[in-house]
């Protein structure tokens, strides 16, 4: 008897045992499913707007004034001045030869303008933002092409292609108060804000930073394996400048040491390259009519996003990161009829009246 009451205990545990493990299962799984948040997909960027300025002539580099909502774009003579409201154009700033490229500079009152003219003599323009009038020329180099504005000293420094030099200039007086050489030809040049300039030496493959206030080439880095360095952005809290190559790689170089690492396949034929820190945004624009955006995903780590179909001779661009819009320019081309060199006759030239802005945005 003391045995059957035994059994009957141990099997009286074994099901309430079961029961227990049931119970729990059941709560288990008739627990309500949370799911995880779907990322946010944001929307995609494609062409918003084409603004038809026309005119004749070529065209240099685009700066855009995002507090005064404007657009300076330097045309071969003159620069055209618009309203990224309206898409209008506000006036034009003329007096000039053979513009090439512009900067502005931070009290809103001044422009300054590389003017080569016709090689013999080379000018920095200095216009008056307000009534576009021209105010003073500035002699630089032989050749002045790259331009750029350093806050910190309040200097223009021009880079003067033929003299293989940089020219800078007290904003305040419009006196040059010193000529820098530099070890080659310049190609693009970034400012980044505290006191530093930088300018890509193509031929050697290397990048130059001048110290403006000292005067003088502080470091020149070989970009190896980067050859024929193409345009320059700054992120500059990260202390980075991008820059597109020959060998069609997008490279990133530390602004402090010159170390040098590639970041992935930059696209043939690159043009302007702009960086929009607020977003982590790198936007490389090609001659072909195509605007590549890359997103930052680590320090030293960029994937392309998406590619956006412009116009075909779109890659001179300036990005507002404010709006985070890309403005960029082309025309339509023809065959030169004038007369010209062989060369320059089957260069394809910018048909008059076809001139336009394109603007990307999402």
């Amino acid at each position: 008897m003391i045995n059957f009451f035994q059994n009957m205990q141990k099997l009286n545990s074994k099901i309430l045992s079961s029961a227990l493990l049931l119970a729990l299962s059941f709560d288990i799984y008739s627990a309500p499913v949370v799911h995880a948040a779907s990322p946010k997909v944001l929307p995609q960027f494609h062409v918003q707007d084409q603004w038809n300025l026309g005119g004749k002539g070529g065209w240099g580099f685009l700066v855009l004034d995002t507090p005064a909502h404007r657009l300076y774009i330097p045309r071969t003579d003159r620069v055209m001045v618009v309203d990224t409201d309206s898409g209008k154009l506000l006036g034009e700033v003329e007096g000039m030869k053979n513009n090439r490229e512009l900067t502005l500079d931070d009290s809103g009152k001044y422009g300054y303008v590389t003017d080569p003219t016709d090689g013999s003599a080379g000018y920095v323009r200095v216009f008056d933002r307000t009534n576009f009038k021209v105010v003073a020329s500035v002699p630089t180099g032989a050749v002045p092409n790259a331009i750029v504005f350093d806050p910190t000293s309040k200097s223009v420094v021009a880079f003067n292609s033929h003299s293989h030099s940089a020219t800078i200039i007290d904003s305040a007086n419009n006196q040059v108060t010193a000529t820098v050489p530099l070890a080659g030809r310049p190609g693009s040049a970034i400012s980044d804000g505290t006191g530093s300039v930088f300018v890509t030496l193509p031929a050697s493959g290397e990048i130059a930073r001048i110290d403006v206030a000292a005067k003088k080439v502080s470091a020149t880095w070989q970009l190896t394996p980067c050859t024929g360095p193409s345009g320059l952005a700054v992120d500059t809290g990260r202390h980075q400048l991008f820059t597109a190559c020959e060998d069609h790689k997008l490279v990133s170089v530390s602004t402090d040491t010159g170390e040098v690492v590639v970041l992935g396949d930059a696209p043939l034929n690159a043009g302007d390259i702009d960086f929009d820190v607020q977003h982590n945004l790198l936007f490389v624009a090609d001659a072909t009519g195509e605007l590549s955006i890359f997103r930052r995903d680590s320090a030293l780590k960029y994937s392309r996003v998406q590619q956006v179909k412009t116009q075909p001779g779109a890659r001179t661009m300036a990005v507002d990161p404010k709006y985070v819009k890309a403005y960029l320019v082309t025309s339509k081309f023809g065959q030169n009829t004038s007369a010209v060199s062989e060369e320059l006759q089957y260069r394809p030239t910018p048909i008059p009246g076809t001139f336009s802005v394109i603007i990307v945005g999402r």
